[in-house]
Parts: structure tokens; sequence; C-alpha cells
């Protein structure tokens, strides 16, 4: 491979997790709207189960904001976690 010239250099590209973690975000919440939308038209088994199923979901969107609002910070939260284990 041949090295980049100084002029062509690639652009710093910081932007591009966090529009990729609130396109993400955007598209489960869109996946689970309609059934927040026709929750109460369910059976009561139903709705339970539809929590459960849909519980997971919001964490990895709240998630993918907390990502695309702080870009790095669930890592060093991870980091911090670990080493308080250790001790």
């Amino acid at each position: 491979m041949t090295p980049v010239p100084p002029e062509q250099a690639p652009i710093p590209q910081a932007w591009v997790p966090r529009v990729l973690n609130a396109a993400i975000a955007v598209f489960l919440l869109a996946c689970v709207f309609p059934l927040v939308t026709t929750f109460s038209d369910h059976s009561h088994p139903v709705q339970a189960y539809l929590v459960v199923a849909v519980l997971p979901v919001l964490l990895v969107v709240a998630l993918c904001l907390s990502s695309a609002l702080r870009p790095g910070s669930l890592g060093r939260a991870a980091r911090r976690a670990r080493a308080r284990r250790r001790r």
C-alpha cells in the first residue's frame, strides 16, 4: 500500500457512530411503535408477553441513544464496572 499524501489525508469521521446509533434507535422504535399503540387491544396474557418482549428492545434503544449522545461513554462505564468488580 502506498502512503496517503498529506493533502489527501482522511477526514475525521466522529459523526459516524453518532448517526449510526441514532439510526438504529429510530429503527427499533419504529418496529416497537405499532405494538405500543395497539397494546390495550390485546388480552392480558398477550400484553404480558409484549411487555417481556419489548423491554430488551427498549433497553437497546436507550443504550443506542446514550452512545449517540456521548460516544465512548458506554465503554468507559464498562471499564469502571470491571475495575470495581476486581477490587
